[in-house]
């Protein structure tokens, strides 16, 4: 057991059970988390080794201490297989609440689960699983419902959030010259609908040839990528070069993007983003399912970039009123593997998607004034605001127990 000495009623340390990134949602996640917790006075642990790190140049001075302590107990970790705290924990959870709590690498005196799902459905089995835990705490409202529907009492929402120290919004730059420059992002798959994305984009392009899509779509996991094979609007999915790098740019070419038309950014980090958006004058997010609220479409928001989004799951959380265009007519999704329950899901028709790019492209004034509404929006998702959510709710459990 690995003792902490306690100061107050609330938790000083708590322990953050995954890895720290700059190029994935749960590592923005982790990243964020860890300087918010240290910029409020509490004592943030970490075990694993963290995977790309870069943070922002405000975060570097409070997190590479953090990293530095954490030195020693990867070893540690490696060696006895289970680090037990007494403190809470913070576990990372996927589909079907997996994994089970005997199979994290940690344990606390208080587990605390975050999660985030695509599923429609918990199975029996999940649901053994998530009573284990002490409390809950979905991404979004749509995975709160869903909990709370299969009878889940410990449950709480909070939405992640935004950086705000370096999302929000900046004055036009002209990286890309006179394009009018489409983003788009998020891992390659079904799911996020980036099929839906070439196929309005490639009609668009023909109409008004200065549109320029940029995008940042890598994925690492090669068999969700695949699931591109369920679309009816695309040919096939991005196969791999000899160094297991997708060739997304050759299955563009392939699904009729003229060579020119498109940008693949790559795989970049987080703090590189907003001088990015900057130049961007329209992000397309048509994703079929997000379990959260799709932290990317609230980046690009906060920047003030005027946002097509689609009207399903996650994202229902962040359409508000003038604050994006939001594709309302939304189709129902058959199932798929590996998501075997999918109601909740939906799908944008080409048509809507178009009509939207259309209307924003034309009516500029009216563009720049849905953004400056969508920038004022995110404010109240900053980080610093949904980690002190979060810590409200981790003392309040702290103190019942």
């Amino acid at each position: 057991m690995i003792n902490f000495d306690k100061t107050s009623e609330n938790p000083n340390h708590i322990v953050v059970g995954w890895r720290l990134s700059s190029v994935s949602g749960w590592g923005i996640y982790g990243q964020n988390l860890t300087y918010q917790l240290k910029k409020k006075g509490r004592v943030p642990t970490i075990f694993l080794k963290p995977h790309l790190l870069d943070p922002s140049e405000h975060q570097i001075k409070s997190i590479q201490p953090i990293i530095k302590k954490q030195i020693h107990l990867e070893p540690l970790h490696q060696k006895i297989g289970l680090l037990k705290f007494e403190c809470p924990v913070l576990h990372a959870l996927r589909n079907d609440f997996l994994p089970s709590l005997a199979e994290q690498p940690a344990l606390g005196d208080v587990n605390i689960a975050v999660i985030f799902f695509e599923t429609s459905q918990i199975s029996n089995e999940g649901l053994k699983r998530a009573s284990e835990y002490d409390l809950i705490v979905t991404g979004s409202k749509w995975n709160e419902m869903i909990l709370r529907k299969s009878g889940l009492n410990n449950v709480i929402n909070i939405q992640q959030g935004v950086d705000t120290e370096i999302f929000y919004k900046r004055p036009k730059k002209n990286i890309f010259g006179n394009k009018f420059v489409i983003f788009s992002g998020g891992k390659l798959e079904y799911r996020k609908g980036q099929d839906l994305v070439v196929s309005a984009f490639k009609i668009f392009h023909r109409k008004y040839p200065n549109s320029l899509l940029i995008f940042s779509w890598e994925n690492q996991w090669n068999k969700i990528v695949q699931t591109l094979e369920y679309s009816h609007h695309t040919n096939a999915y991005p196969k791999l070069d000899h160094n297991n790098d997708l060739l997304i740019d050759n299955w563009l070419l392939e699904n009729g993007l003229p060579d020119g038309s498109f940008i693949n950014l790559g795989q970049i980090a987080n703090k590189r983003f907003p001088d990015l958006y900057s130049s961007v004058d329209m992000a397309l997010f048509p994703n079929r399912c997000e379990p959260g609220t799709n932290l990317v479409a609230m980046e690009a928001m906060a920047m003030g970039i005027p946002c097509i989004i689609s009207a399903n799951t996650g994202h229902l959380d962040i359409i508000c009123n003038e604050t994006c265009y939001a594709l309302l007519n939304q189709k129902d999704v058959k199932s798929f593997h590996p998501y075997n329950y999918v109601d909740g899901w939906g799908e944008a028709s080409i048509d809507e998607i178009l009509d939207q790019m259309e209307k924003l492209y034309l009516d500029q004034e009216a563009a720049q004034t849905i953004g400056e509404n969508a920038s004022n929006a995110m404010k109240k998702y900053s980080w610093d605001k949904q980690v002190e959510k979060l810590l409200d709710a981790v003392d309040d459990l702290y103190r019942k127990n």
